[in-house]
């Protein structure tokens, strides 16, 4: 059942993305981007389940989700991988499990994601970012 819902959360984030890049399809309106990829994990755990935003100083961000071992992959929009290359602010977030009762409690702290100060930049060609969050770390 999880699996159904992380390819919903998957969509979602990349319908997100799509329209906050005005739906263009990896066309003439797609700039050139960078390819990212990377591991997350929490605490030294792999962080699963969990929604990865790369948001540029200019232009629309890229989002991606975590597998069962915490490793992500960009998309700029539902057509094209990858995030625009420049210095980003990152927001990563992990809703509770569906039906439960803290499923709108988001898991990782808030310092990682309304709060973040995370920064990542990124180049032409391929990135490979990752994170090793600490909840316990001031």
């Amino acid at each position: 059942m999880w699996i159904n819902q992380l390819k919903f959360l998957q969509a979602l984030c990349l319908m997100t993305a799509s329209l906050l890049a005005g739906c263009s399809g990896g066309g003439a309106d797609t700039p050139d981007l960078g390819q990212v990829t990377g591991t997350i994990t929490l605490d030294g755990q792999p962080l699963t389940q969990a929604s990865v935003t790369f948001q540029p100083q200019t232009g629309a961000p890229s989002v991606g989700m975590t597998d069962e071992t915490g490793h992500y992959e960009l998309a700029y929009n539902t057509d094209t991988q990858g995030a625009i290359p420049g210095q980003h602010a990152v927001r990563i977030s992990k809703m509770g499990e569906p039906g439960s009762p803290n499923d709108t409690e988001d898991q990782v702290p808030a310092k990682f994601n309304q709060n973040s100060k995370l920064t990542a930049e990124v180049k032409e060609g391929e990135n490979t970012v990752n994170f090793d969050l600490d909840s316990k770390a001031k």
